[in-house]
């Protein structure tokens, strides 16, 4: 009995090992789940949006996640309900809580206001705001995840058969894929079917409610030829850029995804406008490269895989969507004329301006109905015009805030003034590129001064100022250990006395240029780190 007892022992034993040994190899050979994929790696393609021949691809049908360039197909919607007639560039949108509480980057809107379609669109494009495209796909279609599924469908009929929405912003999620030819199309799509629309991607700045917003593009006015699109970034996809380019009568589009800074992102996507822009066809629009529109079926045009059936869904009952505006259907209007002006293309930035999108969220259940009428012929009320350049009386005694124009410190710092005299005439406006943040008072901040005739070679980047020098020195360490981008740059403190009162600065200087500083600054902006580029 005693060895029969220890034979049955011996068995359970062997059999539960092998089991274990099962289990292991199941789990090291079975795929990789979603999530984990790594899909940030280097895909590009050129197409010559006249022809619609392929200049160049690389990688072109693998997966990708598009980050925010996501937004392309959240306006191409947009367009849609503009052109439609649904909704009005002056319509206005309703914020939801579901809207307000989305990652940055974003506007901050409070729930139970509201935007216009037009500042919603600049949001977009410049700021890549999070809560706006929430706000648009809910305005739309009553929530986020029907909003999706629209976005899928129409890029389904748009001849894009890899691409997958999960929402409206591209902040993380594993279901929502691409693929850079499947970009590329949409970026030819949206030029032909909305062109009095496409103007929007040249935005260069936007001034939203006293705060100035700069584009992410920095390709926009350094590269020739160079009108949109827009750029994304996560930690899954890397850094993207889809950009349209128009010289010479000649107009590519231009995908890069997948690059580890936006410094060799903007690099390549450079070079490959500059190297294929010449070679693209001279002359008019071939009927091959028209792309129909979802739902409509145009003469001999290639067949595609039509999801939307006639016009665009209605929106909600709820949101004022139950009426049709009955549109012709017409062939794609002629582009308008380059007038782009001759400039050499500079250097690629080494530093990058995009948003920094945070970690994956899960989208909220549908958020609840509200009763707003979002139909064109609405009269919607002005948004509240900000009063500015209006002074308080001088303070007997100025305080930290006062001395430095800026508003009050969070972690980091918030943002301060530019270095200057405190005797100071009015300033000129601000070039374009370069415009100073609406929370800084023009007449009471040094922030832009008379302009030298030659740019300083040298830059800073100033994340807050405090009445203490130990506090100043430890934003600087802060800031150094969290954001690698600063650690090319040397940290410093600079002193400022006024009126009797010590002030110190934390700097980062040892930027090579304006550019430079400003696409540093942006990325700290992104992360809610207010902070000013300046000379010095």
């Amino acid at each position: 009995m005693d060895f029969l007892s220890d034979l049955l022992n011996r068995r359970r034993a062997f059999t539960s090992i092998l089991a274990s040994i099962v289990l292991v190899m199941t789990t090291v050979l079975a795929p990789m789940p979603a999530q984990a994929a790594n899909l940030r790696k280097y895909a590009g393609i050129v197409v010559d949006a006249k022809t619609g021949k392929t200049l160049y691809s690389y990688g072109a049908d693998s997966k990708r996640y598009p980050a925010s360039v996501t937004k392309v197909m959240t306006l191409y919607i947009v367009f849609e309900e503009l052109a439609a007639g649904r909704l009005k560039l002056s319509s206005k949108l309703t914020v939801s809580k579901y809207a307000a509480s989305a990652e940055p980057s974003k506007l901050y809107l409070k729930p139970g206001t509201s935007i216009t379609v037009s500042d919603a669109i600049q949001a977009l494009v410049t700021k890549s705001a999070n809560d706006v495209a929430r706000v648009v796909a809910e305005n739309i279609s009553g929530s986020v995840p029907k909003f999706a599924d629209r976005m899928t469908k129409t890029a389904r009929g748009l001849g894009m058969s890899r691409t997958t929405y999960k929402n409206p912003s591209g902040l993380p999620n594993s279901a929502q894929i691409t693929t850079v030819r499947d970009q590329a199309r949409l970026g030819m799509a949206i030029f032909q079917h909305f062109p009095q629309y496409f103007k929007y991607f040249k935005t260069r700045s936007f001034r939203y409610r006293g705060n100035a917003y700069g584009n992410h593009n920095r390709l926009l006015g350094n590269v020739r030829g160079v009108d949109g699109i827009k750029t994304g970034y996560t930690r899954a996809s890397g850094f993207n850029l889809l950009t349209s380019a128009r010289h010479g009568n000649r107009h590519i589009i231009v995908a890069g995804f997948g690059f580890d800074s936006g410094g060799s992102r903007n690099t390549k996507v450079t070079q490959l406008v500059n190297k294929y822009l010449p070679k693209a066809h001279k002359g008019s629009y071939w009927k091959q490269a028209s792309i129909g529109k979802p739902g409509v079926a145009r003469g001999s045009a290639p067949a595609i895989a039509v999801a939307l059936k006639g016009t665009p869904p209605a929106r909600p009952a709820h949101l004022g969507g139950g009426v049709q505006i009955a549109q012709a259907v017409t062939p794609p209007p002629v582009p308008e004329p380059l007038t782009v002006a001759l400039k050499p293309a500079p250097a690629a930035p080494a530093r990058e301006d995009e948003q920094i999108e945070v970690a994956a969220v899960t989208e909220i259940p549908t958020p609840p109905s509200r009763p707003e009428d979002l139909l064109a012929g609405t009269k919607p009320q002005q948004l509240g015009v900000i009063a500015i350049n209006q002074q308080a009386p001088a303070p007997l005694r100025q305080t930290l805030e006062q001395a430095n124009a800026f508003t009050p410190l969070d972690l980091l710092g918030n943002l301060i003034n530019r270095n200057g005299p405190s005797t100071r005439s009015a300033p000129p406006t601000p070039p374009q590129g370069l415009i100073p943040p609406g929370s800084i008072d023009p007449q009471t901040t040094s922030a832009v001064q008379t302009p030298n005739t030659q740019a300083p070679k040298i830059w800073a980047v100033q994340i807050g100022a405090t009445r203490d020098h130990d506090q100043a020195d430890k934003l600087l360490a802060s800031a150094n250990q969290k954001f690698a981008l600063l650690k090319d740059y040397r940290p410093t403190i600079q002193t400022v006395t006024r009126n009797g009162q010590s002030f110190y600065r934390a700097r980062f200087v040892g930027f090579t240029g304006e550019a430079e500083a400003a696409m540093a600054c942006d990325a700290l902006k992104e992360r809610d780190i207010k902070c000013l580029a300046l000379p010095g």
